[in-house]
């Protein structure tokens, strides 16, 4: 089984800087440091093992705040949905026995942990995939038995890198955006 989801060589620096225009501390060019992640996900190969969709499109949803309320540049957003329809649509009829994603937990919550759970995935050990699960969405479950409560790190990890998890996140930066796939 792989324990590693894609990410590029040089990730460590590209979240800092997302996570730094999240918080409002980016001392760079914030529109090309989104225009960036967007054209780094759209030369992405979807469903291919060797490129990094899933963490371009976790940066899309990172950088998610900024197109929303920040203002950006001319075409910023446009070029944002774009990209992220064309990620969203990329899971049009498939399937998988999973009973529960990622994605499905509180776009804030997600936000909140992102930075750790990629440090995770980039490079999981059995202890520290259980970290994987938004602690604040296994609270609201009612059934302890319910996934993702009963899963177990190798479960969870899986979730992780389904092929419907990219497209997932990237129909919930695009609800973020209040944009509809195109």
């Amino acid at each position: 089984m792989s324990t590693v989801i894609p990410v590029p060589d040089n990730w460590h620096a590209v979240l800092s800087g997302w996570d730094d225009l999240r918080h409002g501390y980016h001392a760079g060019d914030k529109d090309e440091t989104v225009r960036d992640c967007a054209r780094r996900l759209d030369t992405a190969a979807p469903g291919s093992k060797g490129d990094p969709v899933l963490f371009w499109t976790l940066g899309l949803l990172m950088l998610a705040p900024h197109v929303a309320f920040d203002g950006p540049g001319p075409g910023v957003e446009d070029e944002v949905i774009a990209v992220l329809s064309r990620v969203a649509r990329d899971d049009d009829g498939r399937t998988c026995a999973h009973g529960w994603h990622p994605y499905e937990a509180d776009v804030d919550d997600v936000l909140e942990h992102l930075p750790a759970w990629l440090e995770v995935l980039s490079s999981p050990v059995d202890q520290a995939l259980e970290d994987l699960l938004p602690e604040a969405y296994l609270d609201e479950l009612e059934d302890v038995e319910a996934e993702p409560a009963n899963l177990s790190g190798p479960d969870i990890l899986a979730r992780w890198q389904c092929p419907r998890t990219a497209p997932g996140f990237a129909r919930a930066a695009l609800d973020y955006l209040g944009a509809t796939i195109r």
